[in-house]
């Protein structure tokens, strides 16, 4: 959806003008050194990681400059040429997980730091603190209503999240819940690389989640037939708060265990607003929008003549109003390669299904030049694809098998 590629571009662009000091053209030192710690408690200083660092010269070039630790963490980077414009980017690799430290507005300047993680797969660790959906505008011509949702994701351990690959079941993924029929979903994480799989009622990520807190935000449109649509989301995280916000005029929204909180003013509509809170891993809510609007006599004749009489005009507006009073300052700390995510369901060329029958580009033909990335996202489709009924349990097994081996790095 253009509405939140355009929120965000705004957003990150006013944050980086807002920080530039008045000397744009600061000095970088010739040689400037730094550390990279691993934050897992007893875990060793990483040696031999290759650490990049990125800016831009005075001559508006980009430039990087690659530099190996030593066996205590410490790297050093010599004849660095002169900085441009302030803001640095400094990234390296731990256990195939990238990690990256963005800073805008400043100038080089050391000692520079880098904290990587190990891993585990025990997916108790990850909790949602807040996730908050709200109902930007809907169009009773084409009978669909337009959302953005919010969902600050928390890892409270000392180890990065990533589900475990090389297992024999389906994987602990990082999951969320949409509402039935939702369309034109694209999602936007403050987590490094990864996929979106969108699944029945919901999408899937396979990023990895290092420790601490991340932003997840995604936009969809959801078509509805009668005046009223419910919505019974899953937590199998659990929440700290779940709230809903919707547009008074556009529908009125209840809840069965969420309260009523008190108005939300943002521009020239008002928001009524619902709040549940304590939600245990599992537990379900229950959302349910009425008086939702309906075709007039006009609309339902543009329909019946195929033409597109839909509204688009005020849903971006709104859109991107309630973008930044959700998450505000938040964005400006998403990193800046960053990129929207489409989501890809779960019958694409690498999982396709006849019956019981193997697709013809099986997964573990597609992944053989793939990255590791690549093959996680095979192996969470096959997963998905099995818990969804779509193939028999020998064709699944032998199929993730050769996928899991190539993860392990074999032929």
């Amino acid at each position: 959806m253009r509405a939140l590629a355009a929120a965000l571009a705004a957003l990150a662009v006013l944050g980086t003008l807002s920080a530039l000091p008045g000397n744009a053209l600061a000095q970088s030192p010739a040689t400037i050194s730094g550390t990279v710690s691993n934050g897992t408690a007893g875990a060793a200083p990483p040696a031999g990681l290759r650490v990049t660092l990125r800016y831009q010269i005075s001559s508006g070039e980009l430039v990087e400059f690659d530099a190996l630790t030593q066996g205590d963490g410490s790297f050093t980077f010599t004849d660095l040429p002169p900085q441009g414009l302030p803001g640095f980017e400094v990234r390296t690799q731990h256990l195939d997980v990238e990690y990256t430290t963005r800073v805008l507005g400043e100038p080089l300047a050391g000692p520079l730091r880098l904290t990587v993680y190990d891993l585990t797969s025990d997916f108790s660790v990850l909790s949602v603190v807040d996730d908050t959906l709200a109902v930007t505008g809907a169009d009773g011509g084409q009978r669909e209503f337009a959302v953005l949702e919010a969902v600050k994701l928390r890892n409270t351990g000392d180890r990065t999240f990533r589900a475990d690959v090389l297992t024999d079941g389906p994987m602990s993924m990082v999951r969320f819940s949409l509402p039935e029929g939702a369309i034109g979903l694209e999602v936007e994480a403050s987590l490094p690389g990864g996929h979106v799989l969108q699944v029945d009622r919901g999408f899937a990520l396979t990023m990895p989640v290092p420790p601490g807190d991340h932003d997840v935000l995604f936009v969809y449109r959801v078509p509805y037939e009668e005046s009223s649509k419910q919505h019974t989301p899953n937590f199998p995280m659990g929440a700290e708060t779940y709230r809903v916000m919707v547009v008074k005029g556009v529908a009125e929204g209840s809840g069965i265990g969420m309260r009523e909180a008190s108005d939300i003013a943002i521009g020239d509509a008002e928001y009524q607003v619902l709040e549940s809170e304590a939600l245990a891993p599992g537990q379900r809510a229950a959302v349910t929008l009425s008086s939702l609007p309906q075709p007039t006599l006009l609309e339902h004749a543009r329909n019946i003549l195929g033409s597109d009489g839909f509204r688009r005009g005020a849903l971006p507006g709104a859109v991107g109003a309630v973008l930044i009073l959700l998450v505000g300052g938040i964005l400006l700390r998403l990193p800046s390669s960053r990129r929207r995510r489409r989501a890809s369901g779960v019958r694409d060329p690498d999982v396709q299904h006849e019956g019981n029958r193997r697709a013809t580009s099986a997964p573990e033909a597609a992944a053989a030049s793939s990255t590791r990335d690549d093959v996680v996202a095979a192996i969470a489709r096959l997963d998905i694809a099995f818990e969804a009924g779509e193939m028999d349990e020998d064709d699944y097994r032998l199929r993730r098998a050769s996928l899991a081996d190539r993860a392990r790095g074999g032929p």
